[in-house]
């Protein structure tokens, strides 16, 4: 039990080494803000860095599982529980696959109406 509780606070601090996703997609990812503080192995990005990061993932040939939208509320960031997913359809490829899902992100990316600049996208890639 001690031990299964250390590893979750390594985790939950961000001690955890090991990628997330993989090398890559974590590379670009990252450049968004940490969700671990709140257990959320992932990050979230502002408009802009999300669509930049779908084209990213879509040139290495990154399906998109989905995506959450989470807000900043002074100095944290909280959920707000709007979210998309994209299935694999049956007898799809995988290019089709990433070139369907990678565009269903940007668009619900881009209509995502609001009037903040508070909002944040974190994308769930297909590993």
């Amino acid at each position: 039990m001690v031990r299964s509780t250390i590893a979750y606070l390594d985790l939950y601090q961000g001690n955890d080494m090991e990628n997330i996703w993989s090398s890559k997609i974590d590379a670009i990812l990252s450049v968004g803000h940490s969700l671990e503080r709140i257990g959320v192995r992932n990050w979230a990005l502002e408009r802009e860095a999300a669509l930049k990061a779908l084209q990213q993932l879509s040139a290495i040939g990154v399906a998109i599982l989905g995506g959450d939208v989470y807000v900043v509320q002074g100095e944290n960031i909280e959920p707000n529980y709007d979210n998309w997913y994209c299935n694999r359809e049956a007898e799809e490829n995988e290019a089709d696959f990433v070139a369907r899902s990678v565009a269903k992100a940007q668009r619900y990316i881009v209509n995502y109406l609001t009037s903040a600049n508070n909002v944040l996208f974190a994308i769930v890639p297909n590993t």
